[in-house]
Parts: C-alpha cells; sequence; structure tokens
C-alpha cells in the first residue's frame, strides 16, 4: 500500500524542512561565531600577557610637600580680606630601568582623567603643571587655573635643554626628573579678617588658626599617565591616592610614597 501525499503536505514539509536547515545553520554559525570569539579573546589575552611579562615603566615614588596660604584681597594689604586656600605639590619619578634604549625612553607624556573624589568638602580642586625648580615653594597661584589634561614636551636632546620652558609641562625624554605636579584647594575660606593683636603665619598652621579642620580638606586625587616610548609602543598606569594632609597644622609637610608591587607598573596596550 502507497502512502500517497498531495501537494499541499509537500509544501508543508518543504517549508518545516527549510525552517529546520535555517534553525540548525543559525545555530552552527553562531557557534562557530562563539568559537572565533574565543580564541580572538585567548589570543588577545596571550598579546597582552607577552607585551607585559617585563617591567618597562613603573612609579618609583611619589613626593609631596602639603602647606597652605592666603590671598590679601583688601586694598590696604591689612589681611582684612583673606582667601585661604591649601595645596600640594606633587613630584612623580618613574623607574624605566638603568640601560637606556628606544624600549625605555619617552616620545610621548600626557596625563589625562584628572578626577578627585571629595566628598562634599569644600573649596575648589585644580591639578596643574608646577615647574620642578619651585617644588615646596610657598608661591602666590593663579586662581583662574582649571584643570585639563596635561601634554608635556618631552626633550631629547642638549639643545632642546637650553631652550625648554620649565614654566611649561617638561620631561626629560630618560625619565630623569620627575612629573611634577600642584594640587590647589582654593576659596575654602573667605572674606576672613585677621584680629588685632594677633598673628599668622602663612603655611598650614594658618588652616587651624582660622578654624578649618583636616577632615574637610579630604581629597582622593586621581589620573591616568600615559606614555608612547620611541618604538611608539604606547603605555598607560593610572595613579589613585588620598591627600595625607593629617598633619598639615604643622606647617610645611613633606611625605614620600613608595609604589609596592604591580599597582604603579605602566600597562601596555
Amino acid at each position: 500500500m502507497k502512502l500517497k501525499i498531495n501537494e499541499k503536505n509537500k509544501k508543508v514539509v518543504l517549508i518545516a524542512l527549510l525552517i529546520f536547515i535555517i534553525i540548525l545553520t543559525l545555530i552552527y554559525g553562531n557557534m562557530i561565531r562563539v568559537h572565533i570569539l574565543r580564541n580572538n579573546v585567548a589570543k588577545n589575552y596571550e598579546t597582552i600577557y607577552e607585551n607585559n611579562k617585563e617591567t618597562t615603566f613603573s612609579i618609583e615614588k611619589i613626593m609631596l610637600c602639603n602647606s597652605a596660604n592666603a590671598i590679601d584681597y583688601s586694598q590696604e594689604k591689612n589681611l582684612q580680606d583673606l582667601s585661604i586656600y591649601q595645596y600640594s605639590d606633587i613630584a612623580i619619578y618613574i623607574n624605566n630601568g638603568e640601560e637606556l634604549s628606544n624600549k625605555n625612553t619617552i616620545k610621548e607624556l600626557y596625563i589625562d582623567n584628572i578626577s578627585f573624589d571629595d566628598g562634599e568638602n569644600s573649596g575648589e580642586k585644580s591639578l596643574t603643571y608646577k615647574n620642578i625648580l619651585n617644588f615646596g615653594l610657598n608661591q602666590p597661584v593663579n586662581e583662574s587655573r582649571t584643570t585639563s589634561d596635561l601634554n608635556f614636551n618631552v626633550v631629547k636632546t642638549n639643545q632642546e635643554d637650553d631652550d625648554a620652558n620649565y614654566d611649561e609641562p617638561t620631561f626629560y625624554t630618560d625619565c630623569t626628573n620627575p612629573i611634577s605636579l600642584e594640587y590647589v584647594n582654593y576659596n575654602i575660606l573667605n572674606n576672613y579678617k585677621m584680629e588685632e593683636n594677633n598673628s599668622l603665619v602663612f603655611d598650614g598652621s594658618i588652616l587651624e588658626k582660622v578654624g578649618i579642620s583636616t577632615e574637610s580638606l579630604d581629597c582622593k586625587i586621581k589620573f591616568k599617565i600615559n606614555i608612547v616610548n620611541n618604538q611608539d609602543e604606547k603605555y598607560s598606569c593610572w595613579v589613585n591616592f588620598k591627600l595625607p594632609l593629617d598633619d598639615i597644622y604643622k606647617g610645611t609637610t613633606m611625605k614620600t610614597m613608595t609604589a609596592k608591587g604591580d599597582k604603579y607598573k605602566f600597562f601596555r596596550h
């Protein structure tokens, strides 16, 4: 006895078979894509591992000079209209090994992604370049400065060194000078009038004198240092630390933070 299939049933069977083939193709294609993606991810991890097996650049230490100052806005300059600010000079020393080559010397250097985690503490924060020759010096600051990415002029020759303007962001290709920055917290107290028969010292002790707590100055600074070496390889390192201001009432304090482990190792992309 032969089974008879009419034309309508044939179409249904063909459509079902076609749908099954399409679904099977999609599943198989997705499996291939997942397999390729996993292989690519594995290869990327392998490349990243190979690129970062050895340390080319790392942060050796960070030095900080913490203090405070004030701007006298009174016409008579009689300390009757003071704006108090706190500042921290920052020097970041990069370790690039001992023997110099295109691998561990710098072609480009810039800092970006600058941010401040200060909760709701007072003041207006900025982070800018500071000439290393003025590191730790209590100098007047320009309150109109704004924080933006910092692009450094990289000095590669003695002639460039002679011609360089060190009031602009400048760094040596062989990493022999630190990256020098200045953090300033402006306007933490305005219109302060010094009382008669009183005296102020224009350093960190002024903060205690005018009643500014160290807790109100708490701030974590975060930014990313980016390097391109003379082989056109790109490296980057996130820097993130809390300003050590617990003893700032003593006047001007110096701190050194030594980098440990891989925290401040530059990552090659």
